[in-house]
């Protein structure tokens, strides 16, 4: 048990939100967590994000896998692997999940591929859990209708259907670790309550909540 969750889902599906609202949760009842994204999470990695999404970069889709494979190998070198070894909860925005999701079956690289490569980034580590934030895609781009969006962000509504149904195809692989959250027709509070339901119930045997 690695007590580490990460978040997953498209652009504008509240993962930043759920995240946070889990960390403090987590604080009013003294358990020690810290937050990591991705891509960033260190000063290296934070650069490479920088690479990745700025909208003037015209990146081809190997480059693009291995600058997040960059990313993610320099997060859990520097966090993800010493909060554990410190035994403490790391939440985290994003991580190999995305790559199959995104780069695998929304630009179509080879699904056993990218399974290597990020079991080599990460040296093997999985989360406990991942949460899978599912909503539909239009109230996903409307939340973005006032921002800045970035390079993945404008990649449109046909890629983006193809990223939603990945993750619900990922899903499938292990339903003791992925937990699809149905954002659709909830608000907020709802939804927190549901994943801290699904958090106190995997960790019931080992943590006092």
């Amino acid at each position: 048990m690695n007590k580490f969750i990460t978040f997953e889902g498209i652009d504008g599906c509240g993962k930043t939100t759920h995240i946070q609202l889990l960390s403090e949760y987590f604080l009013s009842k003294n358990i020690n967590n810290i937050i990591a994204r991705e891509p960033g999470g260190t000063k290296v990695s934070e650069k490479v994000r920088s690479i990745l999404l700025d909208d003037k970069n015209n990146i081809n889709s190997y480059t693009e896998t291995l600058l997040f494979l960059s990313s993610r190998s320099q997060l859990v070198h520097e966090v993800i692997n010493e909060s554990i070894k410190k035994n403490i909860f790391i939440l985290c925005d994003r991580f190999t999940d995305s790559t199959l999701s995104y780069q695998g079956f929304a630009r179509g690289l080879d699904l056993e591929v990218l399974d290597t490569l990020n079991n080599f980034a990460t040296l093997d580590i999985k989360p406990d859990i991942t949460f899978i934030l599912d909503i539909d895609i239009l109230e996903c781009i409307n939340r973005k209708v006032n921002t800045n969006r970035d390079r993945m962000e404008q990649e449109g509504k046909e890629f983006l259907n193809k990223v939603k149904l990945g993750y619900l195809e990922i899903a499938k692989r292990d339903i003791k670790r992925y937990f699809v959250i149905d954002c659709n027709n909830k608000n907020i509070n709802e939804i927190n309550h549901e994943i801290i339901d699904h958090v106190k119930n995997y960790y019931r045997e080992t943590i006092t909540f």
